[in-house]
Protein backbone atom coordinates (compact mmCIF):
# COMPACT_ATOMS: atom_id res chain seq x y z
CA UNK A 1 0.00 0.00 0.00
CA UNK A 2 2.47 2.49 1.01
CA UNK A 3 4.22 1.67 -2.64
CA UNK A 4 0.93 2.50 -4.44
CA UNK A 5 0.63 5.61 -2.60
CA UNK A 6 3.75 6.80 -3.39
CA UNK A 7 2.87 6.16 -7.52
CA UNK A 8 -0.51 7.97 -6.82
CA UNK A 9 1.45 10.64 -4.99
CA UNK A 10 3.76 11.49 -8.03
CA UNK A 11 0.88 11.40 -10.56
CA UNK A 12 -0.47 14.58 -8.91
CA UNK A 13 -3.83 13.95 -8.45
CA UNK A 14 -6.13 16.39 -7.26
CA UNK A 15 -6.94 14.06 -4.44
CA UNK A 16 -6.46 10.55 -2.62
CA UNK A 17 -8.79 8.56 -0.93
CA UNK A 18 -7.14 5.50 0.55
CA UNK A 19 -8.40 2.81 3.20
CA UNK A 20 -6.32 4.00 6.55
CA UNK A 21 -4.94 0.01 7.06
CA UNK A 22 -2.46 1.07 9.41
CA UNK A 23 -0.16 3.87 11.00
CA UNK A 24 2.67 2.61 7.89
CA UNK A 25 1.16 4.84 5.73
CA UNK A 26 0.86 7.96 7.47
CA UNK A 27 4.66 9.32 6.23
CA UNK A 28 3.28 9.12 2.73
CA UNK A 29 -0.26 10.57 3.43
CA UNK A 30 1.55 13.76 5.05
CA UNK A 31 4.02 13.73 2.14
CA UNK A 32 0.76 13.97 0.06
CA UNK A 33 -0.84 16.78 2.22
CA UNK A 34 2.36 18.49 2.26
CA UNK A 35 2.37 18.04 -1.34
CA UNK A 36 -0.82 20.10 -1.84
CA UNK A 37 -2.92 16.86 -2.36
CA UNK A 38 -5.74 16.73 0.21
CA UNK A 39 -6.40 12.78 1.27
CA UNK A 40 -10.00 11.41 2.81
CA UNK A 41 -9.10 8.02 4.62
CA UNK A 42 -12.18 5.23 4.45
CA UNK A 43 -13.17 2.48 6.41
CA UNK A 44 -9.86 2.55 8.41
CA UNK A 45 -8.72 5.93 10.01
CA UNK A 46 -5.21 7.65 10.64
CA UNK A 47 -6.13 10.11 12.90
CA UNK A 48 -2.71 11.48 13.83
CA UNK A 49 -1.79 12.00 10.51
CA UNK A 50 -2.78 15.14 8.20
CA UNK A 51 -5.29 13.97 6.22
CA UNK A 52 -8.29 16.17 5.54
CA UNK A 53 -11.09 13.71 6.64
CA UNK A 54 -12.55 10.18 7.72
CA UNK A 55 -15.45 8.62 6.27
CA UNK A 56 -16.73 5.22 7.24
CA UNK A 57 -17.80 2.93 10.31
CA UNK A 58 -17.38 4.20 14.18
CA UNK A 59 -15.76 1.31 14.83
CA UNK A 60 -16.07 1.45 18.87
CA UNK A 61 -19.84 2.10 18.26
CA UNK A 62 -19.93 -0.94 15.92
CA UNK A 63 -18.50 -3.02 18.87
CA UNK A 64 -20.71 -1.86 21.34
CA UNK A 65 -23.49 -2.67 19.45
CA UNK A 66 -22.14 -6.04 18.22
CA UNK A 67 -21.46 -6.92 22.28
CA UNK A 68 -25.39 -5.32 23.38
CA UNK A 69 -26.74 -7.40 20.54
CA UNK A 70 -24.87 -10.52 22.21
CA UNK A 71 -25.61 -9.90 25.04
CA UNK A 72 -29.58 -9.45 24.45
CA UNK A 73 -29.33 -12.96 22.23
CA UNK A 74 -27.96 -14.66 25.89
CA UNK A 75 -30.01 -12.98 28.06
CA UNK A 76 -27.30 -11.36 30.31
CA UNK A 77 -25.45 -14.59 30.99
CA UNK A 78 -22.95 -17.14 29.62
CA UNK A 79 -19.55 -17.71 28.89
CA UNK A 80 -18.14 -15.87 25.39
CA UNK A 81 -15.45 -15.86 23.27
CA UNK A 82 -14.40 -13.04 20.44
CA UNK A 83 -12.66 -12.98 17.63
CA UNK A 84 -10.48 -10.12 15.85
CA UNK A 85 -7.31 -9.28 14.48
CA UNK A 86 -5.18 -7.43 17.69
CA UNK A 87 -2.70 -6.00 15.27
CA UNK A 88 -5.47 -3.94 13.23
CA UNK A 89 -6.09 -0.81 15.17
CA UNK A 90 -9.94 -0.31 13.92
CA UNK A 91 -10.24 -4.27 14.98
CA UNK A 92 -9.26 -3.05 18.49
CA UNK A 93 -11.44 -0.06 18.43
CA UNK A 94 -14.73 -3.03 18.03
CA UNK A 95 -13.14 -5.19 20.56
CA UNK A 96 -13.66 -2.31 22.80
CA UNK A 97 -16.81 -1.75 22.44
CA UNK A 98 -17.40 -5.49 22.40
CA UNK A 99 -15.88 -5.65 25.85
CA UNK A 100 -17.11 -2.31 27.07
CA UNK A 101 -21.22 -3.47 26.43
CA UNK A 102 -20.61 -6.72 27.79
CA UNK A 103 -18.99 -5.50 31.07
CA UNK A 104 -22.50 -4.46 31.29
CA UNK A 105 -24.07 -7.58 31.96
CA UNK A 106 -22.34 -9.11 34.76
CA UNK A 107 -23.49 -12.55 34.33
CA UNK A 108 -21.72 -12.68 30.93
CA UNK A 109 -17.94 -13.96 31.13
CA UNK A 110 -15.44 -13.57 28.07
CA UNK A 111 -13.63 -16.13 28.65
CA UNK A 112 -11.05 -16.16 25.41
CA UNK A 113 -10.38 -13.14 22.92
CA UNK A 114 -9.01 -15.31 19.26
CA UNK A 115 -6.72 -13.93 16.82
CA UNK A 116 -8.45 -14.84 13.37
CA UNK A 117 -5.45 -13.38 11.17
CA UNK A 118 -8.06 -12.47 8.62
CA UNK A 119 -7.56 -16.51 7.72
CA UNK A 120 -10.38 -18.59 7.49
CA UNK A 121 -8.56 -21.60 7.86
CA UNK A 122 -7.27 -20.06 10.82
CA UNK A 123 -9.67 -19.37 12.32
CA UNK A 124 -11.30 -22.16 12.00
CA UNK A 125 -8.62 -24.03 13.81
CA UNK A 126 -8.87 -21.53 16.82
CA UNK A 127 -13.04 -21.87 17.04
CA UNK A 128 -12.01 -25.73 17.07
CA UNK A 129 -9.47 -25.01 20.58
CA UNK A 130 -11.96 -22.31 22.08
CA UNK A 131 -15.11 -24.61 21.68
CA UNK A 132 -12.88 -27.89 22.94
CA UNK A 133 -11.79 -25.60 25.96
CA UNK A 134 -14.82 -24.51 26.58
CA UNK A 135 -17.26 -27.34 26.60
CA UNK A 136 -20.05 -24.67 28.22
CA UNK A 137 -18.99 -21.91 25.92
CA UNK A 138 -22.75 -19.88 25.44
CA UNK A 139 -21.57 -17.19 22.04
CA UNK A 140 -18.82 -16.14 20.09
CA UNK A 141 -18.75 -12.69 19.05
CA UNK A 142 -16.83 -11.19 15.84
CA UNK A 143 -15.30 -8.25 14.49
CA UNK A 144 -15.02 -9.58 11.31
CA UNK A 145 -16.79 -11.49 8.36
CA UNK A 146 -14.07 -14.78 8.88
CA UNK A 147 -14.78 -14.96 12.30
CA UNK A 148 -18.53 -15.49 11.93
CA UNK A 149 -18.29 -17.81 9.11
CA UNK A 150 -15.44 -19.73 10.58
CA UNK A 151 -17.52 -20.16 13.64
CA UNK A 152 -20.38 -21.16 11.98
CA UNK A 153 -18.91 -24.01 10.19
CA UNK A 154 -17.06 -25.22 13.62
CA UNK A 155 -20.48 -24.99 15.88
CA UNK A 156 -22.19 -26.86 12.98
CA UNK A 157 -19.77 -29.47 12.75
CA UNK A 158 -19.71 -29.78 16.32
CA UNK A 159 -23.13 -30.34 16.34
CA UNK A 160 -23.89 -26.95 18.71
CA UNK A 161 -26.12 -24.80 16.42
CA UNK A 162 -28.33 -23.15 18.96
CA UNK A 163 -26.42 -23.82 22.22
CA UNK A 164 -23.39 -21.77 20.44
CA UNK A 165 -24.67 -18.07 19.52
CA UNK A 166 -22.64 -16.47 16.99
CA UNK A 167 -22.86 -12.45 16.40
CA UNK A 168 -20.81 -11.85 13.06
CA UNK A 169 -19.59 -8.45 11.33
CA UNK A 170 -19.95 -7.66 8.03
CA UNK A 171 -22.20 -9.11 4.63
CA UNK A 172 -20.41 -11.59 3.74
CA UNK A 173 -22.32 -13.95 1.90
CA UNK A 174 -21.59 -17.04 3.43
CA UNK A 175 -22.34 -15.29 6.94
CA UNK A 176 -25.61 -13.95 5.51
CA UNK A 177 -26.71 -17.71 4.13
CA UNK A 178 -25.85 -18.75 7.56
CA UNK A 179 -28.26 -16.66 9.45
CA UNK A 180 -31.05 -17.57 7.13
CA UNK A 181 -30.08 -21.11 8.28
CA UNK A 182 -30.33 -19.93 12.12
CA UNK A 183 -26.46 -21.30 12.26
CA UNK A 184 -25.38 -17.62 13.08
CA UNK A 185 -27.93 -15.29 15.21
CA UNK A 186 -26.90 -11.79 13.58
CA UNK A 187 -24.37 -9.35 11.94
CA UNK A 188 -23.06 -5.89 12.12
CA UNK A 189 -23.31 -4.30 8.44
CA UNK A 190 -21.21 -1.73 7.27
CA UNK A 191 -22.64 1.09 5.29
CA UNK A 192 -19.37 0.20 3.16
CA UNK A 193 -20.75 1.86 -0.15
CA UNK A 194 -21.31 4.99 1.14
CA UNK A 195 -17.84 5.63 2.33
CA UNK A 196 -16.22 5.93 -1.17
CA UNK A 197 -18.80 8.15 -2.13
CA UNK A 198 -19.00 10.60 0.52
CA UNK A 199 -14.71 10.25 0.69
CA UNK A 200 -14.91 11.43 -3.43
CA UNK A 201 -17.37 14.08 -2.97
CA UNK A 202 -15.51 15.97 -0.18
CA UNK A 203 -12.53 15.99 -2.13
CA UNK A 204 -14.80 17.41 -5.26
CA UNK A 205 -16.52 19.97 -2.61
CA UNK A 206 -13.14 20.97 -1.37
CA UNK A 207 -11.72 21.66 -5.04
CA UNK A 208 -14.80 23.55 -6.71
CA UNK A 209 -17.13 24.58 -3.43
CA UNK A 210 -16.47 28.07 -2.01
CA UNK A 211 -18.07 27.52 1.47
CA UNK A 212 -17.02 31.03 3.08
CA UNK A 213 -16.07 30.26 6.67
CA UNK A 214 -13.63 33.10 7.42
CA UNK A 215 -12.98 35.93 4.77
CA UNK A 216 -9.51 34.11 3.95
CA UNK A 217 -10.09 30.33 4.65
CA UNK A 218 -6.38 29.42 3.37
CA UNK A 219 -4.67 31.72 5.45
CA UNK A 220 -6.83 31.18 8.12
CA UNK A 221 -5.57 27.42 7.48
CA UNK A 222 -9.44 26.50 7.50
CA UNK A 223 -10.31 23.14 5.90
CA UNK A 224 -13.41 22.38 3.94
CA UNK A 225 -14.09 18.89 4.82
CA UNK A 226 -15.81 17.64 7.67
CA UNK A 227 -12.99 15.99 10.11
CA UNK A 228 -14.78 12.53 10.65
CA UNK A 229 -18.32 11.14 9.33
CA UNK A 230 -19.18 8.11 10.94
CA UNK A 231 -21.29 6.34 7.98
CA UNK A 232 -23.38 3.76 10.62
CA UNK A 233 -23.94 0.08 10.80
CA UNK A 234 -27.02 -1.69 11.04
CA UNK A 235 -27.94 -4.97 12.59
CA UNK A 236 -28.74 -8.02 10.40
CA UNK A 237 -31.23 -11.04 11.68
CA UNK A 238 -32.87 -13.52 9.31
CA UNK A 239 -35.83 -11.13 9.43
CA UNK A 240 -33.62 -9.02 6.69
CA UNK A 241 -30.53 -10.59 5.97
CA UNK A 242 -32.33 -11.80 2.44
CA UNK A 243 -32.08 -8.13 1.81
CA UNK A 244 -28.45 -7.87 1.98
CA UNK A 245 -27.26 -10.98 -0.70
CA UNK A 246 -25.81 -9.86 -3.89
CA UNK A 247 -27.14 -11.18 -6.26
Amino acid sequence: MVTAFEQAIAQKPAGIITFGAENSLLPAINKAVEAGIPVVTVDGDIPDSKRVAFVGTGNYNAGFLGGTKLAETLSGKGKVAILTEPNVSLHLDRLRGYLDALKKHPGIQVVQTGDTKADPVHTLQVVNAILQKNPDLSGIGCTDAVGGAASATAVEEAGLVGKVKILSMDRDRQVLEKIEKGIVTGTIVQKSAMMPFFALQILYNMRHAAVQITTDNKAADVSLAPNYIDTGVKYVDSSTAHLYIRN
